[in-house]
C-alpha cells in the first residue's frame, strides 16, 4: 500500500501567495503620505497643542502662551515672545505652519492665548484679561472648516462642528 504525502504542491503554494497578496493591497488602509495630516488631523493637532501649552503652564509653574498667525502658531514661554519658543512634544520646530489651512479667531481680541499656572486662559501676555466669552479658532481648507473652542475660567479646549462652541 502507498502512502500519500499530506501537503502543498507548489502550484497552491504560488495561488495562495497571489492571493494574499491581492487582499493586502485591496484591505490595507492608506495613509496620507508621511509629514501630512489630512484636514481633520491637523484640527485635533492644533486642539492638542493647546491643551499641551495649557499643561506646560500647569505643571511647570509658568504662563505658557499660543501665538496664532493666518497659516500655523507657536508655542512659547511666559514673555509670549516668538524667540522663547516651546519645542513641540514631536520635536517639530516652532513656528507650526499648517499644510493648506488658514486660521482665523474670535473671542480674542489680539492673536495669542495665554494659560495661567491654573490652566485658566487669558487674552493678554501679563494673563491680565482673563478669556471673557468662548475663543473658536476657526481652520479653513479643503475638507474643512473646523472650530477649536477654549473655554473661558476652565480653559476647556474641544473640537466643535459650528462656531457657537456649546
Amino acid at each position: 500500500m502507498a502512502y500519500r504525502h499530506a501537503g502543498f504542491t507548489l502550484i497552491e503554494m504560488v495561488v495562495m501567495l497571489i492571493l494574499i497578496g491581492i487582499l493586502a493591497v485591496t484591505f490595507v488602509p492608506r495613509a496620507p503620505s508621511q509629514g501630512s495630516l489630512t484636514f481633520t488631523g491637523q484640527v485635533q493637532q492644533l486642539a492638542s497643542d493647546i491643551r499641551y501649552v495649557q499643561t506646560l503652564s500647569m505643571t511647570r509653574g509658568q504662563r505658557h502662551c499660543l501665538n496664532l498667525t493666518s497659516s500655523g502658531y507657536s508655542m512659547t514661554t511666559s514673555n509670549c515672545s516668538t524667540s522663547a519658543g516651546v519645542e513641540h512634544p514631536a520635536g517639530a520646530s516652532f513656528p507650526i505652519t499648517l499644510n493648506g489651512v488658514t486660521l482665523s479667531w474670535s473671542g480674542l481680541p489680539g492673536s495669542l492665548v495665554t494659560f495661567s499656572t491654573k490652566g485658566e486662559p487669558y487674552t493678554d501676555a501679563a494673563a491680565t484679561t482673563a478669556l471673557a466669552a468662548n475663543a473658536v479658532i476657526t481652520l479653513s481648507g479643503d475638507g474643512g472648516p473646523g472650530y477649536v473652542c477654549i473655554s473661558p475660567a476652565t480653559g476647556r479646549v474641544f473640537v466643535d462642528t459650528n462656531t457657537d462652541c456649546l
